[in-house]
């Protein structure tokens, strides 16, 4: 759903897993089709990535507040919980796509 809502909103991005942990980096999956290390990882943009966290939270969303944390899901997380995560993901996906580049 998170990178669906990224897609649909424009925002390139990739997303990686390693069991229940997850994290999402804004970096052109053209280039960067899978961050694996810290070279990968700092390719993120941490402007679109504060705009998605702080979005997230206005909505109730607790995300990682660094660009270079994992999310995690658990059983602690009820249908509520999830709920609220999908609800949120469209604004925050906007919130990301609105953030442009830094020029000169």
């Amino acid at each position: 759903h998170m990178a669906k809502a990224l897609t649909e909103a424009g925002v390139p991005h990739v997303v990686g897993r390693a069991g229940s942990m997850f994290s999402v980096f804004f970096v052109d999956p053209t280039t960067t089709p899978e961050v694996v290390d810290d070279v990968t990882a700092r390719r993120t943009d941490t402007r679109r990535y504060a705009a998605w966290f702080h979005t997230l939270l206005a909505h109730g969303v607790y995300a990682p507040p660094s660009a270079f944390e994992a999310h995690f899901v658990s059983a602690a997380h009820d249908d509520a919980a999830v709920e609220r995560v999908l609800a949120a993901l469209p604004a925050a996906a906007r919130a990301a796509a609105a953030v442009t580049e830094d020029v000169g």
